[in-house]
């Protein structure tokens, strides 16, 4: 049509924004004919630093502001323009502007370039266009507006949703892993279908808040049965969503299921850090500050940092309450009495306090009895009694050791997550060290515990 070949991204750019309604950040980047990675490709090289860190998938949520997304930075929005051969305040619309901030809205006023790219037109007379009619201006407004009302939820829906999540949350301590795993699969791809739609804001907040408590538990149960990669996924996902809601319940959900499942992968201090990050959250008395705590605790006992155990261990006891249960909506991650003491007993033991882990055990033992059987976490007993054991070994008690690991073994172990698997092995471990190479008691122990272990499968 006579455009010079410079021209023609602008004329792209401007005929997708106006006549497909294509929000103009990527109309640009399609005018331009790049792909996201390419643009975060170029985007790092136009810094100056190739590994500036651009990525991609920030790019696209960049594209997705102000309905979803990230917020673009002006500073980022200039490097964007450079890519794509623009002025940086025509990567901007009408609805841009309504959200940005104040200091950037005066410095995109005060910016003397045009915000709208001018493209050269091809040489031929300008084609008379016709006033439009007053009754035609705007006179698609409150259909538009109308759309802000549609929805492709009801509160129905969202009231099913959160109760099949306390349900299965509650059923967590009865019911196999592996059934509790696929029945929030579904969950999460009801969420993830109705979000593909429009709701309301607050609808899609509550849609959010779902994705995010699915994935949570999700990811901590993969890593019940010993699936880390598949945790880590998760717990990505579920903080994406978190991100997104901006509630700090929901971050404190999966700052607790990441916390857990980097230490039973093996990464202990990572694991010491995101319990301490979910710290930061406050959420009054929904989700208490213990589980939090001794995940921390537990997370340094892995490397033997006493000094940071025994400081958690003394904060969570300042605030533990003995009469504290897991009820209610976050029971999930509200873990019960006999659990806490457990993590306690566990962290302590870590780092040499055998007799104060003994007392931890001691209590965990007396508080998983009183649980009804539809409470007790089957995992408790073994766990339990395995890291009794260690606690008696440790004190030179082989016979302490034996008289609890005993009942287990004639019990059998059965299928158990993969954490009681890695304490049989730890235990097993502890009774191959040369202070028990010449007592029969002691191998006959570590046999027996090495036949648990190959057959407690999750």
């Amino acid at each position: 049509m006579g455009f010079p070949e410079e021209a023609i991204p602008a004329q792209v750019a401007k005929n997708l924004i106006v006549e497909c309604g294509i929000p103009p950040r990527t109309a640009w980047r399609l005018a331009s004919e790049l792909s996201l990675d390419v643009a975060a490709h170029q985007y790092n090289a136009v810094t100056g630093d190739p590994r500036a860190g651009m990525r991609g998938t920030r790019i696209w949520e960049y594209e997705q502001w102000p309905d979803r997304g990230v917020r673009p930075t002006v500073a980022a929005l200039r490097v964007l323009a450079k890519v794509y051969g623009t002025g940086w305040k025509c990567l901007l619309g009408l609805r841009d502007l309504e959200q940005l901030p104040a200091k950037d809205l005066a410095e995109y006023h005060a910016d003397p370039e045009p915000a709208i790219a001018a493209a050269p037109e091809p040489a031929a007379p300008p084609a008379r266009i016709a006033a439009r009619a007053d009754e035609e201006i705007g006179a698609g407004a409150l259909g538009d507006a109308m759309l802000l009302t549609s929805t492709n939820v009801d509160d129905a829906q969202l009231d099913d949703l959160w109760a099949d999540l306390d349900f299965l949350g509650g059923a967590y301590t009865r019911m196999a892993p592996d059934s509790i795993l696929g029945q929030l699969a579904v969950i999460a791809d009801r969420t993830a279908f109705l979000l593909k739609g429009r709701q309301r804001p607050k609808q899609t907040q509550d849609l959010l808040l779902v994705g995010a408590k699915s994935s949570a538990m999700m990811a901590w149960i993969a890593g019940d049965l010993g699936r880390y990669r598949l945790s880590r996924e998760l717990n990505s996902a579920a903080w994406l969503y978190t991100q997104y809601a901006d509630d700090f319940l929901a971050r404190r959900w999966v700052r607790t299921s990441q916390a857990r499942v980097a230490f039973w992968a093996g990464n202990g201090i990572e694991s010491a850090k995101l319990a301490a990050d979910g710290l930061n959250y406050q959420v009054g008395g929904r989700l208490t500050d213990a589980p939090l705590i001794l995940a921390e605790a537990r997370g340094w006992s892995s490397v033997r940092a006493e000094r940071q155990v025994l400081d958690a261990i003394a904060r969570w006891t300042a605030i533990e309450d003995p009469d504290l249960g897991a009820g209610g909506e976050d029971s999930f991650f509200n873990i019960t009495k006999d659990r806490r003491h457990y993590m306690a007993g566990n962290a302590l033991l870590s780092v040499g306090q055998a007799s104060a882990a003994l007392r931890e055990f001691s209590t965990a033992r007396e508080a998983f009895e009183k649980l009804s059987t539809e409470n007790r976490w089957e995992a408790m007993d073994p766990m339990i009694r395995i890291d009794t054991g260690r606690a008696h070994l440790r004190l030179d008690d082989l016979d302490g050791a034996a008289a609890q690991v005993g009942p287990l073994l004639e019990a059998g172990v059965g299928k158990q997550p993969d954490m009681v698997r890695a304490m049989l092995k730890l235990m097993v471990t502890e009774l191959a060290a040369p202070r028990w190479r010449s007592a029969t008691t002691a191998r006959t122990i570590a046999e027996a515990l090495q036949d648990a272990h190959a057959s407690a499968r999750p």
